[in-house]
């Protein structure tokens, strides 16, 4: 046998074994593509979020804290969401809210309880709710106005800033305003407003009573007085005059407003 005869068969047969191996390897491809697809189809349809749960506060519908957490994207991985909780997730503001906490019940749930500011009154500034807590600092800022804490009037502002304390100049005045929110989340009160007149005396608005609280003292005995005659005032319309109580003297008087004559309107 010639030297290129077995020259040309040691190259075929290389040929052969490098094709062999190519083949192999394709094979391979193909499995490690087909096992890859499975997984990230598993992961895209197993892993799919779909049920999202909220607690720990009303303010706010399901749908609108979807939208602020999650965006507007329909689709939303508990594979990933997990990842990017440990990694580089960035919680998003929400006005009211001081922080919230996400929890995922693999593979298809996702529960957040959210922890609202501590929030006691708001007053009104150039068109803004600024919102402030029992110590006096403006926590929040919003065009959304919450009812279910009082409003705050008749006193005037130079400047507010948020996260700053209430900017009021009078000390005196701003106790004032400090003892009252406290006080009416102690008692549990549902004022409307509290107005403070040019004299400084308070005025509180519940519904459509006017109650004369007079400059600010022994404001736990008249709320807690206040509290106990509340269910009596539902539905009344006039001015509770409370500026002169104290604790066991029952001086308190009511002048129901008069009913106009819708004829003579």
């Amino acid at each position: 046998m010639s030297a290129v005869l077995i020259k040309e068969r040691k190259m075929s047969h290389t040929r052969r074994k490098k094709g062999n191996i190519l083949i192999k390897l394709l094979i391979v491809l193909v499995i490690f593509l087909g096992l890859a697809t499975g997984v990230l189809y598993v992961a895209a349809t197993h892993f799919k979020i779909t049920q999202i749960s909220f607690e720990g506060t009303d303010r706010y519908t399901d749908d609108e804290l979807k939208e602020y957490i999650f965006g507007q994207n329909e689709y939303v991985n508990s594979l990933k969401l997990g990842y990017d909780l440990k990694h580089d997730y960035v919680k998003v503001s929400i006005p009211f809210i001081e922080t919230y906490d996400v929890n995922i019940e693999y593979p298809d749930k996702v529960h957040v309880i959210l922890y609202e500011k501590s929030i006691v009154a708001y007053i009104i500034y150039k068109g803004n709710y600024m919102y402030f807590d029992k110590d006096g600092i403006v926590v929040e800022t919003s065009n959304r106005q919450d009812m279910s804490v009082p409003l705050i009037d008749g006193l005037e502002f130079d400047s507010v800033v948020l996260y700053s304390l209430l900017p009021v100049a009078d000390e005196g005045v701003f106790n004032t305003i400090l003892d009252l929110s406290q006080n009416l989340q102690k008692y549990d009160l549902a004022v409307d407003k509290i107005h403070f007149n040019n004299d400084l005396s308070i005025v509180l608005y519940i519904g459509d009573v006017r109650v004369n609280f007079g400059f600010g003292e022994r404001l736990g005995e008249k709320l807690h007085e206040l509290k106990q005659l509340e269910p009596q005032l539902a539905g009344l319309s006039g001015v509770l005059n409370m500026e002169n109580y104290t604790e066991g003297s029952g001086y308190i008087t009511f002048k129901q407003d008069e009913k106009r004559d819708k004829k003579n309107n």
